[in-house]
């Protein structure tokens, strides 16, 4: 590549993980990093993160990066966008500062506040055109209002995890439809913030950001920060996607095609070019990150997230994890695995369930157990595909990180009973 042909910076912020890579406008990768930080579960329910370890991560990642793609020969970056976990809420004062750890989306102790979403009316429920699930923004923001009133009382933003990273980086406090419309705060087909709902959850009006397209520029990156990045000021920054409508973007899917990302999570999606109310449904609908497109998703919240917790407790790497596929014996019975650790969404929508493994015998070994893991995890997303409304698919497109592996998705392949692509 000439040394004078620009290259684009992407940041995706990931539950556990910041991913950077510098690509040219070909495709081409010129630099990658990433790194990875702590979720807290100080107690039951809670999945917290500091969003300064986020900051930390994506500093050293984008340096990282930045200087491969230098000694590739990258003379410029020319311009940063943004994906990033959806749901969750970071609130932040004036300053971007964060006043408390940020809820992530597997935090879900706002459970207790989801009555005040059911007893809406269904023509506003429908208005809203999503499942109740407590780790959206929404009720995680009438929790902290109505447990941490001093809190709510320092903070002048409620962002979601990726905007509170674009405002580091500009000083912008924003958002865009895609993660907007999974807050339960959205109304969907009006495509704008539900205003006239917020006094029901006791949710103030200025806390939530002005609202951009998602390739719009947000803001360009500040003097201060882009000595840190060891960038050059002024790059502008777009104002992004949430990660499953950034994957749709990037792997060009169609109307009425269905796609498979794994990741902490899962999400099955379909695209749509109509959006549609619907009061009380089992699988989401959420913005696309284009103009006048919308997709519905199932969602698996207990993917990666659950393989990676029965990874730590027995003791084995990913690579151990996955090797167990190599020598499944199918005439051998197994137990079974229930990935609930965080409860469940698409199809189930129960916050209180928990994991499980059943049918445990004294011939049973860690390999039994580990591919027991992966096993549920597949079934899970079976159950949900299962729940996507209209015609069964004849083949899934795949992508995320829990996918890399070959057997992963022979697996995949096997369970859901359809081609992977």
């Amino acid at each position: 590549m000439p040394a004078s042909t620009p290259a684009l910076l992407g940041v995706d912020l990931g539950t556990s993980a910041v991913k950077v890579v510098v690509v040219a406008p070909d495709g081409t990768v010129h630099g990658s990093a990433g790194r990875e930080y702590p979720l807290h579960r100080r107690e039951p329910g809670a999945a917290e993160s500091d969003p300064r370890d986020w900051w930390s991560a994506t500093r050293d990642a984008v340096r990282s990066a930045v200087g491969e793609a230098v000694r590739d020969g990258v003379a410029e970056i020319a311009g940063i966008g943004l994906d990033g976990q959806m749901h969750g809420l970071v609130l932040a004062d004036d300053r971007g500062r964060p006043v408390r750890d940020a809820l992530t989306w597997a935090d879900i102790r706002a459970q207790d506040q989801l009555d005040a979403w059911y007893e809406l009316p269904e023509a506003d429920r429908a208005r809203l055109a999503n499942p109740i699930t407590p780790g959206m923004l929404g009720p995680q923001l009438a929790r902290i209002a109505q447990r941490e009133p001093a809190v709510l009382e320092s903070a002048a933003h409620a962002l979601l995890p990726k905007d509170w990273l674009r405002q580091q980086l500009t000083g912008v406090a924003a958002t865009e439809p895609s993660d907007a419309s999974a807050t339960l705060l959205w109304d969907v087909p009006a495509d704008r913030w539900a205003t006239d709902l917020l006094p029901r959850f006791g949710i103030p009006e200025q806390l939530l950001p002005s609202v951009r397209t998602s390739g719009e520029p947000a803001g360009v990156l500040l003097a201060e920060v882009a000595a840190e990045l060891a960038l050059p000021a002024g790059i502008p920054v777009a104002a992004g996607a949430g990660d499953t409508a950034a994957a749709l973007l990037a792997t060009g899917l169609q109307p009425g095609d269905t796609q498979l990302t794994v990741g902490s999570g899962a999400q099955l999606v379909r695209l749509r070019e109509t959006a549609y109310p619907v009061a009380d449904p089992v699988t989401h609908l959420y913005r696309a990150a284009e103009p006048g497109r919308w997709y519905t998703m199932a969602a698996v919240q207990n993917a990666g997230l659950a393989l990676d917790w029965v990874r730590a407790v027995l003791g084995v790497d990913w690579a151990q994890l996955y090797g167990v596929l190599d020598s499944v014996d199918d005439a051998r019975p197994g137990p079974v695995f229930v990935p609930y650790l965080t409860g469940e969404r698409t199809p189930v929508l129960d916050a209180g369930l928990r994991a499980r493994w059943d049918g445990l015998d004294l011939t049973h070994t860690r390999e039994d157990l580990l591919v027991a893991a992966l096993s549920g995890v597949a079934g899970a997303v079976r159950h949900a595909l299962e729940a996507m409304p209209g015609p069964a698919p004849q083949t899934l497109r795949i992508a995320g990180g829990g996918t890399v592996d070959p057997r992963v998705r022979q697996l995949l392949a096997d369970t859901l009973g359809v081609a992977v692509q």
